[in-house]
């Protein structure tokens, strides 16, 4: 995959490689929220040290358990003395070499030259993992003959008092990308720089880089686009309500009950007050601010004194759009099959009997087939009909947009 971005962490990275010639160690502890690029750039400085002469064991940190293991029996339990100066008894030190047999055994085919550096580079660390605590004690100086540079990559990132601080480690945290790279993405995606109201759309998912590649996906292959001159844009005139609840959707962010809280806030008239949810019964309160946490460090909701509010239009937007499907799923639930119902809002968004076999993975026969029953089951007789009876289920209430639309659109080689 294309990384977009992360120059500065590249660069720090490369410089790790490079330091260990002259060192024996080395820590990088690399971090961020879910879909940032950490695996993506995790594979990348694997790549780098592989073609600058260094083995490497890349992969999941619960694959590659045993390492971890190793440096926490070198390290030993952490000691304590239950009275001041009272003598400790002898305790067997751990063998000096317990991380270079985990090696031996990680590295395929015959025992390595201690003269190859070595990149321990593992992914989907679990900071509070006992394993992983005991490993951060002893890192990066745990003894090996090989020179080692260890890679510790999860989501959020390890507590202050679990780390040992030494001069040879290294912390980095992946933020969102920056506007420049997130247009540079979209121009790669859709071939030509993004007109004005895919810029909208870029802004509304934050520099965040799963969602922006799930974003401009459903755009290409989902709704389609078209390139007019230099520009590139949605097929249609107006973006496609499947591509703005993907703003949603896709963000891997947001768990099932903060997607639930984001649709009744579309629905309301004024956006709450932070002070108003404290005054919730207990079990309600803790579940609603727990998903009022999560929506705002997902950067959806933000906080503007006392209320809540979402940060781009196009969020409150796409929040509105899965409540309708939501109302709409409710009232056909008796009578449509799961089947029918994704078809039915295929067609509600104007997709054609080929376009929607594609996406529900069907044939245009069998589509043809399960539209004939829908028609059937909701008293219709042509897809005109059948939009307009589906259109007729949702509540004028659902169409409620707490914030007004503004225009956010600027030149494709903005900053």
């Amino acid at each position: 995959m294309n990384l977009y971005g992360r120059v500065h962490e590249q660069r720090v990275l490369r410089r790790c490689l490079h330091r260990i010639r002259s060192r024996p160690s080395n820590l990088v502890l690399l971090h961020g929220p879910k879909g940032c690029g950490k695996t993506v750039l995790v594979d990348r400085i694997s790549d780098t040290a592989r073609r600058t002469g260094f083995d490497v064991v890349n992969g999941p940190a619960a694959r590659h358990r045993r390492l971890l293991l190793a440096v926490s029996l070198m390290t030993g339990p952490p000691r304590s003395r239950i009275f001041p100066g009272s003598a400790e008894p002898d305790a067997p030190t751990p063998g000096p070499n317990l991380l270079d047999a985990a090696l031996d055994a990680e590295l395929p085919g015959p025992r390595h030259a201690t003269a190859r550096p070595v990149l321990i580079a593992l992914d989907d660390v679990v900071w509070d993992d006992p394993d992983v605590l005991a490993a951060l004690r002893g890192l990066p100086a745990a003894p090996s003959d090989r020179r080692v540079v260890w890679l510790l990559c999860g989501t959020g990132g390890p507590a202050p008092h679990a780390l040992f601080r030494h001069p040879d480690s290294v912390g980095l945290a992946l933020g969102p990308l920056g506007p420049q790279d997130a247009l540079r993405m979209a121009a790669d995606r859709l071939g030509e720089s993004p007109d004005a109201s895919v810029e909208r759309l870029i802004t509304a998912c934050g520099g965040h880089p799963a969602l922006l590649g799930a974003v401009l996906d459903e755009l290409v292959a989902g709704a389609g686009h078209r390139v007019r001159g230099d520009v590139a844009g949605p097929a249609s005139t107006a973006l496609p309500p499947r591509v703005l609840t993907t703003l949603l959707r896709a963000d891997p962010r947001l768990s099932g009950p903060a997607r639930d809280l984001l649709q009744e806030l579309a629905a309301r008239q004024l956006s709450p007050w932070t002070s108003e949810l404290m005054r919730l019964p207990d079990g309600r309160a803790v579940s609603v601010l727990a998903s009022v946490r999560e929506a705002v460090e997902a950067g959806v909701l933000v906080l503007d004194g006392d209320r809540l509010r979402f940060r781009h239009p196009l969020l409150c937007r796409a929040a509105g759009l899965l409540r309708q499907e939501r109302s709409v799923d409710d009232g056909e639930c008796g009578l449509l099959s799961p089947t029918e119902r994704a078809i039915t809002r295929l067609v509600a968004e104007g997709l054609t009997n080929r376009q929607i076999a594609s996406r529900v993975k069907l044939s245009p026969h069998t589509v043809n087939f399960h539209l004939r029953k829908i028609f059937k089951k909701l008293g219709v007789s042509s897809r005109v009909e059948l939009v307009g009876t589906r259109l007729r289920q949702l509540r004028p209430a659902d169409d409620a947009c707490p914030t007004p639309p503004v225009d956010e659109s600027r030149p494709a080689h903005a900053g």
